[in-house]
């Protein structure tokens, strides 16, 4: 049977229903034309060398795995684009613990994935940031918003009507850190993160 044979709900509920039925969906995932190489590509064009792009693959499948038994995975993306995702951030994360990260700006990091995968990643992260806005708050939403804007803070206290300067920056902090916990809760955010400025 060819990989292609298997849809992404079929690969989802073979990890979910565990055994044999796991390790085919699995092995289906690992031997999927082109997925190796996307990642490959990606790590090496970002300092990595092969072997690093490998072991990058395989701990990225092990997390798609974790992450689906769990329930992370909801299917607003391609499993595909969000296994990729995953790998780059996890890609960041070792760049980052071995002290050769680098900052990537999104343009740049974009760049790296080869079209239509950019464009589908770029929906899933715009998708992802909205869900986050979602929950932290209409207020929150409204700062966020002005100080992405570059209002200063004395503006920002007299359009969202706090005391002083003081207060709004305080309030922006908190707004911040708030939605960085959600984002951070999120693997697929890591990448935008890292220069993100929220």
């Amino acid at each position: 049977m060819a990989n292609t044979d298997w849809s992404d709900e079929a690969l989802v509920s073979g990890i979910r229903a565990g055994g044999a039925a796991r390790e085919e969906a699995l092995k289906r995932l690992y031997l999927m034309p082109g997925l190796r190489e996307t990642v490959i590509r990606h790590v090496m064009a970002n300092g990595g060398s092969r072997q690093d792009a490998q072991d990058i693959f395989q701990e990225a499948l092990v997390i798609l795995d974790r992450n689906i038994r769990e329930g992370r995975y909801e299917a607003r993306s391609a499993l595909t684009t969000y296994f990729v995702a995953i790998a780059k951030w996890r890609w960041v994360t070792v760049r980052r613990q071995h002290g050769r990260y680098t900052d990537l700006s999104p343009a740049h990091y974009d760049a790296e994935v080869e079209s239509p995968e950019a464009e589908a990643i770029r929906t899933e992260y715009r998708e992802l940031f909205q869900e986050a806005l979602g929950q932290i708050g209409e207020r929150c939403r409204e700062l966020l918003r002005l100080y992405q804007l570059d209002h200063s803070m004395e503006e920002i206290a007299q359009i969202m009507h706090y005391n002083s300067a003081d207060v709004a920056k305080k309030e922006a902090y908190r707004c911040r850190t708030r939605f960085r916990e959600l984002l951070q809760n999120n693997p697929a955010f890591a990448v935008l993160l890292e220069n993100r400025r929220l």
